[in-house]
């Protein structure tokens, strides 16, 4: 079990990340942080890291990475990235 998928909200998510931290730190630094988020998705989906659960949606589950939550569901072949929120953001709103 160690496939990662992306929802097209959370793939567009990520996208927008690297672009606002390219325009805040620079290049190197929203590499760091994408490649960062993208590592503990790979770390989900091997069971090496948990995720704890949303309480708003049933099998939600959800696991904090810098500033941001990354959400997500565990399928047979791994998991499904649901969404990339900020911490800020209102999450029963986004899901």
């Amino acid at each position: 079990m160690s496939l990662v998928t992306f929802s097209p909200a959370a793939a567009a998510d990520l996208d927008n990340i690297w672009d606002y931290t390219v325009e805040e730190w620079g290049a190197d630094q929203a590499d760091r942080y994408t490649d960062d988020i993208q590592n503990t998705c790979d770390s989900l989906a091997r069971g090496e890291k948990r995720g704890r659960d949303v309480g708003i949606r049933s099998g939600y589950l959800k696991h904090a990475v810098g500033k941001h939550f990354v959400f997500f569901r565990t399928t047979k072949a791994g998991i499904e990235v649901i969404r990339i929120l900020h911490q800020s953001m209102d999450v029963g709103r986004h899901l």
